[in-house]
Parts: structure tokens; sequence; C-alpha cells
């Protein structure tokens, strides 16, 4: 890794300001708020509206951790704020880490300790459009994309800077980290290519080129991966999402440019549960579609507004267990809802049947 651990006396400078803020053990109890549920009435409800966060206190940090946060770094005394969330990540653990380019920093928050800490800073500099962010949660890292400076940058929970990685990269986008074979996807959307790097930030191999065939890609924008080692891509200007094997072989698509239900006018997240269920945002119409592993149509949720449960040009999404985190993008918030019912026929099909 380039720079691994160069300037690690800036590090250690920014771990007294940004460190981690304490707050309530435990961190956020969170129930199924049942008055918004999808499906509607009278159909068994499938998925819940949970909670919003928007600042620290959102995700259960206490109110003098975040104060001493924002007068040592900028004199202020309003909380930081999630101003425009492009990309998730959560998991197990209570992290969440959220890109905003309103502030141009990712947002690490633990909900289950209660600590909170940004990561921004470069050697000479600072991001400039962080989208894409992805967790190694042997080595703690955080990996960031950003786009203008297309590189990824490494950071620890502590929003200390590590190394940069990815050269040739055009417009970097969606990240993701596949956990057991340590390995790191990138969406290059100018290149119309996914790279794959190994654990040091070697590039290892790529997959796709432009174009509308199976395995090739217009402007690839979010990346996800299983525990298969299986790679799903929002292949945004084809209006898809494709599905590789762990090999890098075109396995499977599903979507299509369409204004029904199970199609898309603009994929943008794409997330995979344990269940291998996939879960797409489409961030015109402000829903987010949940497909079967065989691609088939479950359901639905969300809707266009600013209220619970209600999207505003929707981006990223992240699924841990039974709990969706959605980067409401517009809004300025992150929403969380959980999937009540793993039971689900495709939307084609009553229940039961």
């Amino acid at each position: 890794m380039t720079g691994a651990w160069r300037h690690m006396v800036l590090g250690l400078a920014a771990l007294l300001v940004l460190g981690g803020c304490a707050a309530r053990p435990g961190g956020l109890t969170l129930a199924p708020d049942m008055e918004r549920v999808w499906p509607v009435p009278p159909d068994a409800p499938r998925i819940a509206y949970l909670h919003q966060i928007r600042v620290p206190e959102d995700a259960g940090v206490r109110e003098g951790a975040w104060r001493r946060l924002v007068s040592l770094v900028a004199g202020r005394r309003e909380p930081p704020r999630i101003e425009q969330p492009v990309s998730v990540y959560a998991d197990a653990e209570g992290r969440l880490l959220v890109t905003d380019i309103g502030l141009q920093v990712v947002h690490v928050f633990n909900t289950r300790q209660g600590t909170y800490a940004q990561a921004f800073r470069l050697p000479g500099g600072r991001l400039a459009s962080p989208v894409g962010v992805a967790f190694d949660p042997a080595r703690r890292w955080i990996f960031v994309a950003d786009s203008i400076l297309n590189h990824v940058y490494v950071y620890d929970t502590d929003g200390i800077y590590v190394g940069v990685f990815g050269e040739g990269l055009k417009r970097v986008a969606g990240l993701a980290w596949d956990v057991p074979r340590q390995r790191l996807f990138a969406a290059d959307t100018g290149n119309h290519r996914v790279v794959v790097f190994d654990a040091n930030g070697a590039m290892t191999g790529e997959i796709g080129k432009r174009g509308e065939g199976p395995g090739e890609f217009n402007y690839p924008t979010h990346v996800a991966v299983n525990g298969a080692g299986e790679l799903l891509v929002t292949d945004s200007l084809n209006f898809r999402v494709q599905v590789f094997g762990a090999d890098g072989a075109y396995r499977a698509e599903l979507g299509g440019l369409g204004q029904v239900l199970g199609r898309f006018s603009k994929p943008k997240g794409v997330a995979v549960d344990e269940g291998g269920r996939v879960f797409v945002v489409d961030g015109i119409y402000d829903v987010v579609q949940l497909f079967d592993a065989d691609g088939r149509l479950l359901m639905h949720f969300g809707g266009s507004g600013s209220g619970p449960g209600q999207f505003w040009l929707p981006a990223g999404i992240a699924v841990t267990g039974n709990d969706i985190y959605v980067a409401d993008t517009r809004n300025g918030r992150v929403q969380i809802f959980r999937l009540l019912n793993t039971e689900m026929p495709p939307a084609d099909q009553p229940a039961g049947g």
C-alpha cells in the first residue's frame, strides 16, 4: 500500500481532534414503526420504518461529545449534520459509515458504542468527493472512493489517514470488500469497468468494458458482494444490475429500462442480504425494489417525499441482519428499515401460493 504509514505524526494529532466521541453504552434500541409498513394493509407487513440519522444524537452520541469535536475542529456550536449522503456501510457491530459529498467527509458512527468520528484529512489536503465506502473488519480499515481525486483512500476507525492506492481510475464510485477473499471491488465508472484490488491495494484484475451486452457496462456506479464472492454491479445507463461469479464470469442480470416495478429508471445502490435477496435503489421513483436470488421481484418500499419512510433522490444502500440502511441524499439523512418477514413470494404470486 503506497504511503501506508506515512504522516503518522499528522495522524496522531488528528486523533486527538477527531477521536471517537463517547456516548451511552449499548447503542440504539429501535422498535419498528408499525404505522409505516410495506406492503400497506390489509396485506401482512414485511418491512417497517425504524429510524433516521441526521446528527450524532440520532445515533446515540451524547451532545457533550460532539460539542467538543465541533469546537475543536471548526469553532462551531451546532452538531455536525449529514448533508448529502451518497453511500453507506453498516455491520452487526453497530458500525455505520456514511459518505457525505456536502460536507466532504465520511461520518463514522458506532451505534452500539455510541461513538462518532470523521474521516476527511489527506496529506496536504482533504477529500473532495467521497462517494464510495467499504470496510475491512480484520484491519479495521475504511476504504473511501473519491470521484474527483480518482483514488481510493484508506482510514482507520478514528478517521486517521492510512494510505492511498488506485492509479488510472476515472470517476471511481462504489466499493465493496470481499471478506473471505480479502479483495476490494471498485466501480471505475468513467472507464466502464469494475477493478479488483488485493488486500495491499495492488490491482489484480478488471471486469467488463463499455457496451450493452452481457458482462459489459455503461457507467457502472455501485457494487455489492455476497458471501459466495458473487459480485453485483449497478450498470446505470444500461438500467440493470449484473451478477458475476467469484471468478469474474458473467452470471445473470435483473431489471432493464422501464417504468414498471421490476424495471429501473435510475438504478443506484445495490445490496444483498444473507438470504440472497437483492435490494436496488431507484433514484427517480424514490423506491427500493427487492428481488429474490433468482432475480424475481418480491416487493418495493419507500416513495417520494420528506417524511419518515419517504425518499428524495436516494443513492446508497446497505443491509445487515434484518436492518436496511438507505442514504436519502437530498433529504440529508440515512433512513433505517427492518425486514419483518423473510418469507415472501414473488410479486406475481399470492402469499402462500
